[in-house]
């Protein structure tokens, strides 16, 4: 792999690549399988494209691929390692040791993006999937959900009905076409980035209209779904894009309205009260008993961890010292503790070194004026303040979410949606 120009591609491949894109962005608003369909489908592209010798990759991007595939061997063999040292006693459960998949998701999408990417196709998905995904919210807010959702789906009707209102006035979590209103939320900072970008960044004035209609659905779906991480890192993720993307007038008239929300989510009375229980789950409630139990797992197996996908079973077996629960056991809320409890610190290490190369060649595309790359870089920022309380891999929809606005971001060519060039072959955009 090197950074000379591609090899010519089939047609026939172009389109399947295509269409995996826009499979992707459907999944991103529609249902968890959509996304793991489409992620495996870009790692098997990704895979044909390496075994035919036709991947050329900036150096800076295969560093992250070859990190991020060092991290996935890892994190396969570690249940193994586990077993022979003693530190697990049977191999984790077969749904999540297959998340393995979803740590390269976001450098396959990166490969197959040397191929070509339908930008505006792809644009106009994730932005009507949200507005609709958006209403759909609204009406779950207010709304008992009428019908037990299916099987297959894993969802929990009490949380369904869950009323972060009065018996007077009732509001539910929304959770769109995910049900799931962590899922939603978590889900919707994933893409908040790329619409940030274009609403701050496009010359294109439509462009910019329909990125703020597309912005405010987010932040409504987030508020109505009553994730206070999640709207923590909306703000933050907004006010960086404010810092990068505007001057002058238009970045106060950001804050303001940034302000307006901060100030709705004050004059709303469930709204204090999550945020009221907030500090007392962080310092004394379950995430810090989460958390300790994470750090227990870590100082007995701090180098090569208890396996990945065997944090549950860890922690359980510390139950009757700790007062862990099952719900709790998932993970230690906290994406580099759950990482070292599982992977110990060779996991950890290669886990900080495919996100610092993920963010270096981000920025440099970001330098260079890429909106796919400055929308990827604020989706990075928030998908990190969303981990410092949340594992966010654990949720495949989420993470694949993250992975694609990722591999986008990578994409040469990405920076037509900056200057309006000419739509490219396969409808992929190109520089003229």
């Amino acid at each position: 792999m090197d950074s000379a120009p591609p090899t010519p591609v089939d047609p026939r491949f172009r389109r399947a690549v295509a269409g995996v894109f826009v499979l992707w962005a459907v999944g991103l608003v529609l249902a968890e399988v959509v996304l793991q369909v489409a992620a495996g489908a870009a790692v098997l592209l990704a895979g044909i494209l390496v075994a035919r010798k036709r991947l050329r990759l900036a150096p800076d991007v295969r560093a992250y691929v070859v990190a991020s595939v060092a991290l996935v061997a890892w994190q396969l063999v570690s249940p193994a390692v586990a077993l022979l040292t003693g530190a697990a006693q049977k191999w984790p459960r077969g749904s999540r040791y297959g998340q393995v998949l979803d740590t390269v998701a976001g450098a396959a999408a990166a490969c197959i993006g040397t191929v070509g990417v339908p930008w505006l196709l792809l644009a106009a998905v994730v932005a009507g999937g949200w507005l609709l995904a958006a209403a759909l919210g609204l009406f779950q807010n207010r709304v008992k959900w009428p019908w037990t959702p299916p099987a297959f789906l894993k969802l929990s009707v009490d949380r369904l009905h869950e009323n972060f209102g009065t018996d007077e006035s009732p509001r539910y979590a929304a959770g769109g076409f995910f049900f799931h209103r962590l899922r939603f939320a978590h889900g919707a900072i994933a893409a908040l980035g790329p619409a940030l970008a274009v609403l701050g960044g496009s010359e294109v004035a439509r462009r910019r209209a329909v990125a703020g209609v597309v912005v405010l659905g987010m932040l409504v779906s987030i508020y109505n779904a009553f994730a206070r991480a999640a709207l923590g890192a909306a703000l933050i993720v907004s006010v960086v894009a404010l810092l990068l993307l505007v001057q002058g007038r238009a970045r106060r008239v950001g804050l303001v309205l940034l302000a307006a929300v901060v100030l709705a989510v004050g004059v709303s009375p469930a709204w204090r009260a999550r945020l009221g229980k907030a500090v007392g789950n962080i310092y004394g409630g379950e995430r810090e008993l989460a958390m300790s139990v994470g750090w227990i797992l870590v100082r007995e197996h701090p180098l090569t961890g208890v396996g990945f996908g065997n944090h549950k079973a860890a922690a359980m077996a510390t139950a009757p010292e700790t007062g862990i629960n099952d719900f709790l056991a998932t993970d230690s809320h906290n994406l580099w503790l759950t990482a070292w409890a599982e992977t110990g610190l060779v996991g950890l290490v290669l886990l900080a070194a495919m996100h610092a190369l993920l963010a270096k060649a981000l920025i440099r595309r970001h330098r260079e004026g890429s909106l796919a790359a400055t929308g990827a870089l604020l989706s990075w920022v928030g998908f990190h303040v969303l981990s410092l309380v949340h594992y966010l891999p654990f949720h495949p929809s989420v993470h694949l979410s993250f992975a694609l606005v990722w591999g986008l971001g990578l994409c040469e060519g990405s920076g037509v949606l900056r200057d309006g060039a000419a739509e490219g072959p396969a409808g992929s955009n190109v520089k003229s």
